[in-house]
């Protein structure tokens, strides 16, 4: 069994997005905030209170700050009885 997890750059935006909470994406040495309003796999729109809105490169992210917790890990519950082996018979 494996404790990791994969949370990514992609999964953290998407998401804030689903849930509305703002963001910082560090690009080149740059943090630009705002709220997601649209990722896929190429690029995120951000955006921001001023009225502006960024396209950026999801290649180009470096670096992503999510205003709010971070995700809580769900435990996966033991089985009470395992299953049987394909070799395991009931005759």
């Amino acid at each position: 069994m494996s404790d990791s997890t994969i949370y990514t750059i992609g999964t953290a935006l998407n998401r804030a997005r689903d849930n509305g909470v703002p963001v910082e994406i560090l690009i080149e040495g740059h943090w630009l905030r705002g709220r997601v309003v649209a990722v896929d796999g190429y690029g995120v729109v951000l955006d921001a209170e001023d009225h502006q809105h960024s396209v950026l490169r999801i290649e180009s992210v470096a670096a992503v700050t999510v205003r709010s917790s971070a995700p809580a890990r769900t435990p996966i519950p033991a089985v009470a009885h395992p299953m049987p082996s394909p070799r395991f018979s009931y005759v």
